[in-house]
């Protein structure tokens, strides 16, 4: 697979988790794609949290903000964080390589999180 989309990102906001009802999910992408969940510090992605590939981008981010795996993520994209989405869609992938590219992301980025949602360790930026 060629690779040719760069990257992307955006704020996003379900009208379930903020106090001002903001949503913009139906701005996200409904394509293959391979994405990072990130804090954001000065507009920028920062402290990755999660890391993912999918065959559409829009409903796995949406189920994200509804279903996080994990407590910790749960209170991330639950609570009072804006999140930033990074992602690059990939139309002409198979799972395989969008796998690959998610766990070359994953060494990258380094996502994670403690039980409070909170970016273990030291922030990153």
């Amino acid at each position: 697979m060629e690779i040719i989309e760069a990257l992307s990102r955006m704020e996003v906001w379900h009208k379930e988790y903020n106090l001002d009802k903001k949503d913009n999910l139906h701005n996200v992408p409904d394509g293959k794609a391979v994405f990072g969940i990130f804090a954001i510090v000065n507009e920028e992605p920062v402290n990755c949290r999660y890391v993912g590939e999918t065959e559409n981008l829009r409903a796995t981010v949406a189920d994200l903000f509804a279903n996080p795996p994990g407590t910790g993520l749960k209170k991330f994209m639950q609570g009072p964080w804006i999140q930033m989405l990074q992602y690059q869609l990939l139309p002409d992938s198979d799972a395989a390589e969008r796998q690959k590219l998610a766990a070359d992301w994953a060494e990258q980025y380094q996502p994670k999180f403690d039980d409070t949602g909170e970016y273990p360790g030291y922030y990153n930026y």
